[in-house]
């Protein structure tokens, strides 16, 4: 698994390597027509990034030991990532998100941010796809939302895009990235849910438990 993934990675950096060189060399509208490639072998790496931590979780003998992992600091920091990735997207963190809050996690936490950044962006139906993460403190627990201006999730499909239920991974969700988020989450203690977002669009909101001090 770890060699073909290696493989596959290396593939999809040439095809990035040449299709943004590619496109620096286009006028206006043909460049903007190769961003859906880019767009996609983009994808294609976070995919296998993706499956080597889900393999990593489901491989262990037993469930992680938590540890106090720094909230903002890990939110902060794929933000950045993915304003680097996805550079149409406009992506933000509401002034008011806690800060120096620790929570019990593990280093996976990224990789669940990372997917439901991720998921907001790439099933978006704008041209400018809008990913706003706001949070505030509950007692012994912090609640985070990732709301986005797509095209909304129907309400029964959204224990299913989860890969929960007696299918599991062979629901038609939307891949492994959210089976990861909800399998790490429950690991975490914490939990995940989803509504509608106004005017449009969908709110994955996730409670976390703080880390004991």
């Amino acid at each position: 698994n770890q060699v073909v993934r290696h493989d596959i990675k290396n593939d999809v950096a040439v095809i990035l390597g040449h299709g943004k060189s590619l496109a620096d060399r286009l006028d206006a509208s043909a460049a903007d027509s190769l961003q859906p490639v880019l767009r996609a072998a983009t994808h294609i790496t976070d995919i296998t990034e993706t499956v080597g931590e889900f393999l990593d979780v489901i491989g262990g003998d037993a469930e992680p030991a938590l540890e106090p992992i720094d909230l903002t600091a890990v939110l902060t920091d794929e933000c950045r990532k993915a304003r680097r990735t996805y550079e149409d997207a406009d992506i933000q963190i509401d002034d008011g998100f806690p800060t120096g809050v620790e929570v019990a996690a593990t280093e996976l936490l990224s990789s669940v941010f990372r997917n439901l950044i991720t998921n907001a962006i790439t099933h978006n139906d704008k041209s400018t796809p809008e990913v706003t993460i706001s949070g505030e403190e509950r007692g012994d627990s912090v609640v985070i939302h990732v709301a986005d201006n797509g095209p909304g999730i129907p309400e029964d499909r959204r224990q299913e895009i989860f890969g929960r239920g007696e299918h599991g991974l062979e629901s038609p969700g939307s891949g492994i990235g959210l089976y990861l988020v909800d399998t790490l989450t429950d690991i975490y203690d914490g939990d995940i849910e989803i509504t509608d977002n106004e005017p449009e669009g969908s709110v994955f909101t996730l409670t976390l438990q703080k880390a004991s001090s």
